[in-house]
C-alpha cells in the first residue's frame, strides 16, 4: 500500500476538498434527490466514524506493521472525508451533523440533526467489536480486515446508490472517490489475510 496508496488517496481527497470550497450555500433540493444526498451524507459520516473506531481499537491491539500502517491511512482519509460531508450538509441543506462513536454512547451524546438531538444506536457496531474483543494477536488482525472488509463493501453499496441520484458534482465526485479507494482497499485486505494465513 502503502504509501504510494496512501498519497494517491489523500492527493484525490484534497482535489474534492478543492473543488467544493468553490461551492455556495445551495437552497435545499426538493424531492428524492434532495432526501438522498442527505440520508447518504448523514449515514456516511455516521459509517466512516465506525471505520475510525474500528481503526483506534486496531491500533491499540494490532502488531503486525502493514496492518498498523492500514489503520493510519483509514483514520487520515475517513476523518477528512467525514469533515467534507459535514460541511456540505451545512452549506446545501442547513443541517448541522455529528457522528457518534462507540466511546460517546455511554456518555449519550448524539449526533446533531437540524439542531435537534437525536439518539442513534449502532448495535451491528457493538456485536462487531464485542467478536473483535475477544481475539489477540495474528487472529485479532485477520477478523478485524474480515470485519473491515465487509464494513468497506457496504461503502461501496451505498455510494453507488448515491450516484443514481446525487445531484451536486462534488458529492457524485466524492462516491466515486470511496468506490476506487475502497475497491483498491478491500483487494489489498485480502492479501494481507492471505499472507497472515500462511
Amino acid at each position: 500500500m502503502n504509501i504510494k496508496y496512501a498519497i494517491r488517496y489523500i492527493l484525490v481527497i484534497i482535489s474534492v476538498v478543492l473543488l467544493s470550497s468553490a461551492v455556495y450555500a445551495d437552497a435545499p433540493i426538493d424531492g428524492r434527490a434532495g432526501r438522498a444526498e442527505v440520508r447518504f451524507l448523514e449515514g456516511m459520516i455516521d459509517h466512516h466514524q465506525m471505520a475510525l473506531d474500528m481503526a483506534a481499537d486496531c491500533l491499540n491491539k494490532a502488531q503486525t506493521e502493514s496492518i498498523v500502517e492500514l489503520c493510519n491511512n483509514v483514520i487520515t482519509a475517513q476523518s477528512a472525508e467525514i469533515a467534507q460531508m459535514q460541511e456540505w450538509l451545512l452549506e446545501w441543506y442547513d443541517i448541522e451533523y455529528a457522528p457518534m462513536s462507540m466511546m460517546d454512547m455511554d456518555s449519550g451524546m448524539s449526533g446533531m440533526h437540524g439542531g435537534q438531538q437525536e439518539h442513534r444506536d449502532p448495535p451491528m457496531m457493538m456485536g462487531m467489536m464485542a467478536g473483535l474483543s475477544r481475539l489477540e494477536g495474528v487472529e485479532y488482525e485477520i477478523a478485524w480486515l474480515e470485519a473491515m472488509i465487509d464494513h468497506h463493501d457496504d461503502a461501496l453499496h451505498m455510494s453507488e446508490r448515491i450516484l443514481r441520484y446525487a445531484q451536486h458534482d462534488n458529492l457524485i465526485a466524492l462516491a466515486e472517490v470511496i468506490i476506487s479507494a475502497q475497491t483498491t482497499e478491500i483487494e489489498y485486505m485480502e492479501s494481507l489475510i492471505i499472507d497472515l494465513s500462511e
